[in-house]
């Protein structure tokens, strides 16, 4: 089953760890509040398998948010909630 998980953040990048990820996965931002989704600008996963990434946060606004891993527009996996400031 694939897996998505938050590890740390800084002000440009979130640190992911993934595993059992399908080829051609993406990544989609989250606002844990309002529920939009924004496309990642990383396609760290689009090789699948297993592994970490930096996913960058620029072009997202402060606030609550989980990053959420797709397969043909369908959730395979998600993070915990941080928050961007």
């Amino acid at each position: 089953m694939p897996a998505l998980n938050y590890v740390s953040h800084d002000s440009q990048n979130v640190s992911v760890t993934y595993s059992d990820m399908p080829a051609g996965a993406d990544v989609v931002w989250v606002n844990q509040v309002s529920g939009a989704k924004t496309p990642s600008q990383s396609g760290a996963l689009r090789n699948g398998g297993s592994g970490s990434a930096q996913i960058p946060i620029s072009g997202v606004s402060s606030g609550q948010y989980y990053l959420q891993a797709q397969n043909s527009g369908q959730s395979i996996a998600q993070t915990v909630m941080f928050y961007i400031s």
